[in-house]
């Protein structure tokens, strides 16, 4: 399997530590409110790289983590008068319930944050003892400055991190030191040894995938927009962490879904949430509208061009209702498509060429009788399965 990685900012082929496993972590969605298009292009990238991977033989053990320790969530509990417990519930089980209906299939693990505080605090004090990190006032910083002298996956210069610092804490040891642990009296807040208070939100991912792994992890996953800070913070925090140098070997992200050329965001008011979209059009056509897209390049969400590919699926149902019950065996030509729709996936997990081949390989199965069998790997692989039950 051969990947583009942030970090390496090059395709280099992926060697998990383990022989026989793929540990894999995925930054999901912070629960205060739904899923919406641009979320979900990113999980449908990672369900079928999760995918491919195990149709390769890797034994994957997917991460995909939720974030409810954070100023959305509260607010968003005050605005509501209920507990910030209350609200992380309801959009975690929305959530869950908009990915089964995306056909995500291969996470297993949902962690959600606040199931992890007195970890993150055992772990908070486990670096102090190190030596890594420093209490200021009740607040604890990660000393960075021991541990890397740039972004470790954005790749930016000490020099440009200076220009754009994490924050401005007075007193701190250095300026790209960040916070595991603040100081805080509104409510929710936890007791420590420091000061009442709440983890970092670099700290929260860390200490979910120590815990789960139980070690460092192979792959780790996101949107592009979460580069720098919050993947470089973890990088550095992780390499602090497992005392291993890379934390994680292989960084990957998506590029955004924009709206008329504008980041799809709560603040932009041009949200389009997923459960909305899906009244409209299939899973199944969603997915291959992603499909379409190189997973490194921002693009417009056009929901037109989405519609055509409802009228896809539509065909590919109709196409597989002729290989029901045909015997013929693959022949050459259907198998050198096969070959080369896979190959497709395992170079960089490139859908946009193998989507074109998969939507030729089961229009000659349909053409030359070959039965529904030989189909049904690539459309595991792609995350379209629930098409050949109808």
């Amino acid at each position: 399997m051969n990947l583009y990685t942030t970090n390496a900012r090059s395709i280099v082929e992926v060697r998990p530590r383990h022989v026989d496993k793929l540990l894999m972590q995925v930054c999901g969605p912070t629960v205060y409110d739904g899923l919406h298009v641009g979320h979900a292009r990113t999980f449908v990238f990672f369900d079928v790289l999760a995918r491919i991977l195990k149709h390769s033989g890797y034994n994957v053990d997917f991460t995909l983590n939720f974030t409810d320790v954070d100023e959305e969530v509260f607010k968003r509990a005050e605005r509501e008068g209920v507990s910030f417990q209350r609200i992380s519930d309801r959009f975690y089980a929305r959530t869950l319930e908009t990915l089964e209906r995306l056909n995500i299939a291969t996470p297993d693990h949902y962690p959600r944050s606040s199931d992890y505080i007195q970890k993150s605090i055992d772990t908070v004090r486990m670096l102090l003892a190190k030596g890594l990190a420093y209490e200021l006032d009740g607040n604890v910083f990660l000393d960075s400055d021991r541990l890397v002298d740039g972004g470790p996956v954005s790749g930016l210069g000490r020099e440009k991190l200076l220009d754009i610092r994490l924050d401005s804490y007075e007193g701190k040891g250095g300026p790209l030191d960040f916070l595991l642990w603040f100081k805080c009296r509104e409510r929710p807040y936890w007791n420590s040894p420091w000061a009442v208070g709440r983890p970092g939100w670099h700290l929260q991912d860390v200490v979910m995938a120590k815990e789960i792994f139980k070690g460092p992890h192979d792959l780790h996953g996101g949107a592009v927009e979460l580069v720098y800070p919050h993947h470089d913070c973890l990088e550095c925090l992780g390499m602090a962490v497992e005392g291993i140098k890379p934390y994680v070997p292989y960084w990957v992200h998506t590029c955004i879904l924009m709206v008329e050329g504008k980041k799809m965001s709560k603040s932009e008011g041009n949200l389009i949430y997923v459960d909305t979209l899906l009244n409209k059009c299939s899973p199944e056509s969603l997915r291959m509208y992603f499909f379409s897209m190189n997973r490194e390049m921002a693009v417009d969400f056009d929901l037109e061009e989405l519609l055509k590919f409802e009228g896809m699926a539509r065909g590919l149902q109709a196409a597989l209702k002729k290989t029901k019950g045909n015997m013929s065996k693959p022949n050459a030509g259907f198998l050198n498509l096969k070959d080369k729709f896979f190959e497709h996936l395992l170079h960089d997990v490139d859908t946009v060429d193998a989507l074109d081949l998969f939507l030729e390989a089961v229009g000659l199965a349909a053409k030359e009788g070959i039965g529904v069998s030989a189909l049904s790997d690539m459309f595991r692989v792609l995350g379209l399965e629930n098409l050949l039950n109808t």
